[in-house]
This record gives C-alpha cells, structure tokens and sequence, in this order.
C-alpha cells in the first residue's frame, strides 16, 4: 500500500518543509517582536532611592535587579517608567519621579573635581568631606529649566552628605 506522501514527488516535499519550518520562523519572530515592543512600552524603570547613603555607599544602594544610573540612562523620562514601589515620593508625584537630588554617575575619569557632571566622589569609593560626587534633580520651577540637561538640574555636594541615589533596572 502505498502511502499519500509517495505520490507526492520528493521535491515538493522538500519545498513543503521548507515553507512549514519558515512560517515557524516568521510566527516565532513575530511573537518576540510582540514581547519586545510591549516591554518597550512599559519602559524601562528607575527610582530614587527612599534612604539616603554617603558616596562610598551609592554603587551598593539599589535594589537588586536596579544599579546606580549615570545621567544618559534616565535623561530621557518618556522611555522610562517610575517605579513607585522602590522609590521615593512627594505628596504630589503621582506616578512620576520627585524633584529631590540624588547621586548619579557621570561617566567621567576619577578625579577630585567639584564640577558637576564630572565629581564622582572618586568613583563612588569616597564618603570624605574633601571630595565631592555629583547630583541631578527634576527642575522644580519649569520657567527656568533651560539648562543644557533640562528637565535635570545637576549640581555637586560633598561625599561625606547623606543623600538619595538614582536608580535604574539592569540591562
């Protein structure tokens, strides 16, 4: 007895498989596709921290699955979602970050300097008062939030002051 694929010649066959394995293909790409896009839609997340630490305590300060942010991986808020659970609120944030200050890495050498954007409390080892590491914050009054980092204001504080940290979900 012969059966139904004997009659069909090798080479269809062959073609059939090929299209079965490519429409796997395609619907498997095209259900990651769905899972990264929904994954971009909720953002990534960052908080502010709801304890404060000196500098030498910044890099160790986020929650596990979080790590202390550098200015470029939260400067731009519409990609990002605030989580509310870890972090720090005012009595009027909503769903949204704070306008307090916090630590945050500025991807500069580690050197002692008291610029912001470049201070790092010697790469966040330091909590001395001689060293200073730097701070962003959202800008409080919206008419003058023109800086050239806006909406985030920096500024520099000494290591040796306890403040929040600026964290953001590991990639």
């Amino acid at each position: 007895m012969l059966s139904r694929t004997s009659s069909i010649p090798s080479n269809q066959r062959r073609n059939a498989a090929r299209s079965g394995r490519a429409l796997k293909r395609v619907a498997l790409a095209l259900l990651l596709l769905g899972v990264f896009a929904r994954e971009a839609e909720a953002g990534r997340k960052f908080y502010l921290t709801q304890g404060t630490f000196e500098g030498a305590q910044a890099l160790t300060a986020c929650a596990k699955g979080y790590h202390m942010a550098s200015l470029w991986e939260i400067f731009n808020l519409s990609a990002l979602t605030y989580n509310t659970k870890l972090g720090l609120a005012a009595q009027d944030s909503g769903s949204g970050p704070p306008l307090f200050a916090g630590w945050i890495r500025t991807g500069f050498v580690d050197e002692s300097t008291t610029t912001p954007g470049e201070a790092s409390c010697h790469a966040w080892t330091s909590s001395s008062s001689g060293d200073e590491g730097s701070l962003v914050n959202l800008a409080g009054a919206w008419q003058s939030a023109s800086s050239i980092i806006a909406p985030w204001q920096a500024s520099a504080s000494l290591c040796s002051h306890s403040l929040h940290v600026w964290c953001v979900a590991g990639k």
